[in-house]
């Protein structure tokens, strides 16, 4: 009898116990989205990671350019897809539609997905010879991601950051000198000298900033006088923008 008492005794304790326990918290947080560029890993040693790029038509014969901005996120894979908010910061002065237009329909980390690329077309214009644009990205909150790795310091000294949720893009068209440009055979350099010889010769300017050689160019450089020289017979002067003629170096004449 004695032990039968104690036996619903303790049953009764654990069934008190049990009707008293609370169901433990679990992490609910949402998933961060970043800019993966400025997160990622150095692909190196000695890279440098950045949240900006510079996109330079400078020595491009190409009307336009399109380029990748991959999205990344924290947490796990979803089964459905998740969208994200993506926004043309203020300070942009690159303007849709003029300097560039963005291909994506919308915005959306896809499921099994942990990353989304967005498109970004940059249109070549006049006003880029003068004038370097901005284009700057904003990640926000909504209801499927947060922003709360927002940036990393790079510099204890001095505090700079570089930002996960905000990313630039400057574009301009403002002419560069090809590095292996020599003027005893090319002449002063001007834009439109540059692009009269990328016309005629059928040669890419970046050949001429990274990989001609000096036999190369001294043969461009003779066959463009000759071309100038018979355009001015035909009575077509070629003149500079600053109206002087144009002709290429002393050591081809």
């Amino acid at each position: 009898m004695k032990r039968n008492i104690i036996s619903i005794i303790a049953i009764i304790i654990t069934m008190i116990m049990l009707s008293c326990e609370k169901p433990l918290n679990t992490y609910n947080s949402k998933d961060a989205i970043y800019f993966n560029d400025a997160a990622r890993l150095p692909l190196f040693s000695g890279e440098v990671i950045k949240d900006s790029t510079i996109v330079s038509f400078s020595l491009a014969k190409s009307q336009d350019s399109i380029v990748n901005m991959v999205i990344g996120t924290t947490g796990g894979k979803s089964s459905q897809d998740r969208p994200y908010r993506l926004s043309v910061n203020a300070s942009s002065t690159a303007k849709e539609g003029v300097h560039f237009e963005i291909l994506n329909k919308s915005f959306s980390i896809k499921k099994d997905q942990l990353k989304d690329t967005v498109k970004i077309k940059f249109l070549r214009k006049t006003d880029m010879q003068t004038n370097t644009f901005l284009l700057s990205f904003d990640l926000l909150d909504n209801e499927n991601f947060i922003t709360a790795m927002n940036n990393k310091v790079t510099n204890q000294t001095t505090g700079k950051k570089i930002s996960y949720i905000n990313y630039r893009w400057y574009v301009n068209d403002i002419i560069k000198r090809p590095a292996r440009w020599l003027d005893t055979y090319m002449g002063t350099f001007t834009r439109k000298k540059l692009f009269l010889m990328v016309s005629i010769l059928d040669v890419d300017p970046a050949y001429l900033d990274t990989s001609v050689s000096i036999a190369e160019m001294v043969a461009y450089a003779k066959y463009m006088q000759r071309y100038l020289n018979d355009q001015k017979l035909l009575g077509n002067t070629i003149l500079e923008d600053d109206g002087s003629i144009m002709i290429m170096g002393p050591s081809v004449q």
